[in-house]
């Protein structure tokens, strides 16, 4: 791999089946990272999980977590803490998650970083998307994405060596009001009594959907995945959509997807201890 393919991007497509390998995505996101900065070739990763609620660090904070991980048991999901802040999402196959890896970190800031993940869900699905807080939504933030008001996708991102992630978390399809619920419950059962000094979501069901709905037409995550490639075409990016296993097959990938590994593998151990 080299500078020379400099508008090729490798299409990483994964779906997660398997309870024992939800940690695999972000694995996978640390060694991905790692290339990019090291080799200057974009990346395009998609994810599904089955029904799951992905939890940042400062959910570890919460002061009855253990009351609201036996929630989320009872209504069978599995949960785990990712290696990176922010607060809990749901995923499950109606979920997808997009991250645009990029080289070059350095000659494009953060709010750039956002910004081209919000012209490229314009460009793919509606021009009338838009961004700023969602405050009621979970897992609110700066850079949420939405249309008339309701929350489709979040996105964050991850910076490392010359490279950044910017990951987005799109509602394509399913029953958004049942994952508000999840997570209003979630929290409401975790955080009491209330934590003095950090602020968890007050969920608002209603202020988040489905972009097939918004859009009032049938998507699928296939649909998409594809619009979003289209998309990328458009932008004069190549896709290569069989060498990313060449890559994954490397010997540094499997040194950074381990290190990745055990780290969160760590995290996670520490969260099922009660330990915060």
């Amino acid at each position: 791999m080299n500078n020379s393919l400099d508008n090729t991007i490798l299409l990483y497509n994964q779906k997660i089946t398997k309870d024992e390998d939800m940690l695999v995505p972000f694995a996978d996101t640390g060694a991905i990272l790692k290339f990019v900065s090291e080799n200057s070739i974009p990346v395009a990763h998609f994810w599904t999980t089955p029904p799951t609620v992905i939890l940042g660090l400062q959910d570890q904070r919460l002061k009855n977590i253990e009351g609201g991980m036996k929630r989320l048991e009872e209504k069978r999901y599995i949960y785990y803490v990712r290696n990176s802040g922010g607060l809990g999402v749901v995923t499950d196959s109606g979920i997808l998650n997009f991250t645009l890896f990029l080289p070059n970190k350095n000659n494009i800031t953060i709010d750039e970083a956002y910004e081209q993940m919000h012209q490229i869900m314009q460009k793919t699905f509606s021009e009338k998307i838009e961004t700023g807080e969602i405050t009621r939504s979970y897992c609110p933030g700066t850079y949420d994405l939405s249309i008339d008001g309701k929350k489709i996708a979040g996105i964050s991102q991850r910076r490392a060596g010359n490279a950044v992630a910017i990951m987005a978390y799109i509602s394509v399809t399913g029953d958004q009001k049942k994952r508000s619920q999840l997570m209003k419950d979630f929290y409401e059962i975790s955080n009491y009594p209330k934590h003095e000094n950090i602020e968890y979501p007050d969920i608002d069901v209603h202020c988040m959907t489905d972009l097939d709905k918004m859009l009032d037409q049938a998507l699928t995550i296939d649909d998409a995945k594809q619009k979003i490639l289209d998309t990328l075409s458009s932008d004069n990016y190549v896709v290569d959509k069989s060498n990313f296993n060449i890559v994954k097959e490397s010997l540094p990938y499997k040194d950074a997807y381990a290190q990745t590994m055990d780290d969160l593998i760590y995290k996670n151990k520490k969260l099922l201890l009660g330990e915060k």
